[in-house]
């Protein structure tokens, strides 16, 4: 059986390459709150399943705002499995980490300032408290992974079938990460300054300015004496 990595992938963010539909039909009655609102709301629908606002605020229907989460929460599962180095060949543990990153994600904390005007533009400021999962349980993912590989060295799991190997592996780490989950910590809040661009009948903030909001709350950073960036996480 092969061994797994101790050093995980370093990686700049989990989530990558997000892409939203982000316009909505707006009125100029009262946008400070409205903008606040709908930044809000948007935020609320993408990490935390809450989307009542969201789907008032822009008449999408409750099937697509589902939809919207659900993506969400399924490219943070990809993309902690491709971090771990997981392989992901059992139906229950492919639930399992949905059920993790829907966790991870609930536990999501920001604040949305009422929007503000500067040279004739609408800006709110959205401050993130970064999430610290993956420092946070390092230490104990490190003693997890040596310890599966001396049990791998001595044998134990010879006698199992790949997908059985594998499940086993995943399912411990996916244990650890879900344990912490209910302590979250944090790191010190980070405040993006976003822009509210408006058209004649709508309004809407950018691609950009919503992945920084995105790479704000989840901190990826692993401590420097575990993470090797030449390290691809799979083994020779």
């Amino acid at each position: 059986m092969k061994q797994h990595h101790a050093k995980p992938k370093r990686i700049l963010s989990l989530v990558l390459g997000l892409v939203m539909i982000l316009s909505l039909a707006g009125c100029d009655k009262g946008r400070s709150t409205h903008y606040r609102d709908y930044v809000e709301s948007l935020i609320s629908a993408n990490y935390l399943g809450i989307y009542n606002e969201y789907i008032k605020l822009t008449g999408t229907s409750e099937e697509d705002a589902d939809a919207l989460y659900l993506q969400n929460v399924s490219r943070l599962a990809d993309n902690l499995s491709s971090y771990y180095g997981l392989e992901i060949t059992n139906d229950d543990v492919a639930t399992s980490l949905i059920s993790l990153s829907k966790e991870i994600y609930a536990k999501t904390r920001f604040e949305v300032s009422p929007a503000y005007e500067n040279n004739n533009v609408y800006y709110v400021d959205v401050t993130v408290y970064p999430m610290d999962i993956i420092r946070q349980t390092n230490d104990r993912v490190v003693e997890y992974v040596e310890e599966f590989n001396q049990r791998v060295e001595k044998g134990d799991y010879d006698n199992f079938e790949r997908s059985e190997y594998e499940t086993t592996f995943a399912s411990g780490l996916i244990l650890i990460l879900t344990q912490e989950t209910s302590s979250m910590t944090y790191l010190d809040p980070v405040t993006i300054k976003v822009r509210i661009i408006t058209s004649k009948d709508s309004f809407y903030i950018s691609n950009d300015d919503f992945r920084a909001i995105d790479a704000a709350i989840l901190a990826t950073q692993a401590p420097e004496d575990t993470a090797d960036p030449d390290d691809s996480g799979n083994p020779e």
